[in-house]
């Protein structure tokens, strides 16, 4: 008996992908997929996150003191007359408490803080006898305000007396004794929570801030940069251009300080002299090799430079809070770097950025052999990269 045979195709590898069931995506799942996942790592990487994050700050400030106005009203030994003090001073406290997150999460100090804040103490301490048992967990917001808008010292003070206080407060407003502790440790976690999301949306903005600083940094010196090559090469060429012409123009022109002996145009006017003529073709000559450099260094421009790429590489490290120290030769270095190179001195920053517990960093460039060798020099690790010269 003779079994029929099918050829099948074998399949390049590399071209399918697996879910993690063991079933093959299919191309318009696959492209789904991957931009979600490229969507989500633009959103990180946007400045999208510096403004959402405050928001979701101000957000979770908002949501315990509304649970509290909702426990005032329903826990028990309480009832609708606590609830509606409760309801009342948390109208009252609360937009002062919310204009304090909004101003530190965006990294600055709230206008007039310290007398907001000592209103918001005001009424959250004065309506204590009159909120109901549980109302000793709003201390929570009185405690991120302080430590928000006060000095260093005060600001711990005023936090370790309000959470030391929530117990035995809730014990005299007549919470049973089981659970008044419950009071107390509600303050403490829940002011270190926003805490942590204010503190966390203002590193947010102070790092976009510094990035966008570190940009304008780099932008600016690229600029000094050319204008001095300019200043420097094609400056030089062009006043000299400049000059000459202006005495071949002086010769031109009547009762002017002629190059040479005059000669006569046909119809009796003057003429320029054969050397004012040669003058007239060296300068031109000039202006072409002038316009040829200038054509050569604007293409030169659109490549990166080393120097740049070096100085914002040691900034930003700086910045990230690792002293970095460059070291560049007498002889200067060459004015672009290949993507390859360059490519190479951005991983080796990405992964002193990640790294944990290097203390110093150099960066330092030789000249040998008419290449460039830049050493990172970070602690005891040493990473070489050649850059042809």
């Amino acid at each position: 008996m003779t079994l029929p045979l099918t050829l099948v195709r074998p399949r390049r590898p590399g071209r399918a992908a697996v879910r993690p069931g063991g079933l093959p995506w299919s191309p318009g799942e696959r492209r789904r997929v991957v931009g979600r996942v490229a969507g989500r790592a633009e959103f990180w990487r946007s400045g999208r996150v510096v403004r959402v994050a405050p928001v979701v700050a101000v957000v979770c400030s908002a949501l315990l003191p509304l649970l509290q106005v909702t426990l005032s009203f329903g826990y028990e030994g309480n009832d609708s007359r606590t609830g509606l003090w409760s309801l009342a001073a948390t109208a009252a406290y609360l937009p002062l408490h919310l204009r304090h997150v909004w101003h530190a999460a965006h990294a600055r100090r709230p206008p007039a803080g310290r007398w907001t804040f000592a209103v918001m103490a005001v009424v959250v301490l004065g309506v204590t006898p009159l909120a109901g048992n549980m109302w000793p967990r709003a201390y929570a917001g009185l405690v991120v305000s302080a430590v928000l808008v006060l000095p260093a010292p005060w600001s711990y003070l005023v936090w370790v007396t309000l959470v030391a206080a929530a117990a035995p407060v809730a014990l005299l407003l007549g919470l049973p004794w089981q659970v008044a502790s419950w009071p107390a440790f509600s303050v403490l976690c829940g002011s270190g929570a926003l805490l942590l999301l204010v503190w966390l949306a203002a590193a947010l903005t102070r790092l976009q801030a510094a990035r966008e600083a570190l940009a304008q940094q780099a932008v600016a010196q690229e600029r000094r940069r050319i204008d001095d090559d300019l200043r420097r090469t094609l400056g030089g060429a062009l006043e000299s251009i400049a000059a000459r012409g202006e005495r071949a123009a002086a010769a031109l022109t009547p009762g002017g300080a002629p190059g040479g002996t005059p000669g006569s145009a046909p119809g009796g006017t003057p003429g320029p002299s054969p050397g004012l003529a040669a003058e007239l073709g060296r300068i031109a000559d000039d202006s072409r090799r002038t316009l040829a450099e200038a054509r050569r260094r604007v293409r030169g421009y659109r490549q990166p430079s080393l120097r740049a790429e070096l100085e914002t590489a040691a900034t930003l490290l700086s910045a990230a809070g690792l002293p970095t120290r460059l070291e560049l030769p007498r002889q200067g270095v060459p004015e672009t770097i290949p993507p390859g190179p360059r490519a190479a001195l951005r991983a080796v920053v990405t992964r002193l950025l990640r790294a944990d517990g290097v203390r110093a960093c150099t960066i330092a460039a030789t000249v040998a052999d008419g290449r460039v060798l830049l050493e990172v020099r970070a602690d005891d690790v040493t990473e070489t990269i050649e850059v042809p010269a």
